[in-house]
């Protein structure tokens, strides 16, 4: 005989409790982004403590400061990392490049990174299989923003190896920096990039939005919403945004220089 068993009405009372108290998950979505052009004029420019750096290569001598050779397993030259020390927080630190006295580290991060005029700065030069723990080079730059100038900054070690390190103002992409939910019959916006038009104009992570391009979005068909984001970005998107406290503000974002830090997870370049 089957038998099949009763649940009793505690145990459906948590089942239904769980039901209801369980939100729902609503996928992020984003506001199109993309590179920009070389040589535009960008409105506004970027933040003076915003920079873009990247080490872009170093020279090493061919024998250690007391002559012996750098790696005596895989072959004779070091395997470079490059690193940059700021306020004494590690800020970059490259790929290991094998087996090489002219390393360039192309897979390096590319990122804007926030460093204030007259910070005093670190560059080391390391070799990852060395098992003494003596760097190739440890330099001190007094000022790295000073150096944006003249595009970067040349370091010559005491050991012979010399490292070329580009700074650059941040660079930029084109976008409104605007991410969001499409809930049922409501859009929230769940992100705003710091340097963006999005955040220049007053959006706020939270906000509801309300009304695009006049149109109530609570009488939107399925996709509309989304769909109205897209198309209008570039040159114009009007909205019609409630914050958490209740109170609301009518924006028009048009697409324009965003200026990415390491915190918002995308790559500058």
């Amino acid at each position: 005989m089957l038998r099949i068993p009763i649940c009793s009405s505690a145990a459906l009372l948590l089942v239904s409790a769980c039901v209801w108290s369980c939100g729902a998950v609503y996928p992020e979505l984003s506001t199109p982004i993309k590179a920009a052009r070389a040589g535009r004029e960008l409105t506004p420019p970027p933040p003076e403590d915003l920079l873009f750096i990247r080490f872009k290569s170093a020279e090493i001598p061919t024998r250690t400061r007391d002559g012996r050779k750098w790696d005596a397993v895989g072959g004779e030259a070091p395997d470079p990392v490059a690193k940059l020390i700021v306020d004494g927080k590690e800020l970059i630190a490259t790929p290991v490049q094998s087996n090489t006295l002219t390393p360039t580290w192309p897979d390096q991060k590319s990122a804007n990174y926030r460093i204030r005029s007259g910070v005093v700065a670190r560059v080391e030069l390391w070799d990852s299989n060395v098992i003494t723990n003596h760097p190739i080079c440890v330099k001190r730059i007094e000022d790295l923003a000073a150096s944006v100038s003249s595009g970067g900054v040349e370091v010559f070690c005491d050991s012979g190896a010399r490292m070329s390190l580009l700074v650059e103002p941040a660079h930029a992409k084109l976008g409104v920096g605007l991410y969001y939910e499409l809930r049922s019959q409501s859009v929230y916006v769940t992100r705003v990039l710091a340097e963006s038009p999005a955040s220049r104009a007053g959006v706020r992570r939270g906000d509801k939005i309300v009304k695009i391009m006049g149109k109530d979005v609570a009488t939107m068909e399925e996709g509309e919403a989304r769909s109205l984001i897209n198309a209008k970005s570039q040159l114009g998107l009007k909205l019609n945004l409630e914050h958490e406290d209740g109170s609301q503000i009518d924006v028009t974002l048009s697409e324009g220089p965003i200026y990415l830090a390491p915190e918002d997870g995308i790559d500058a370049d």
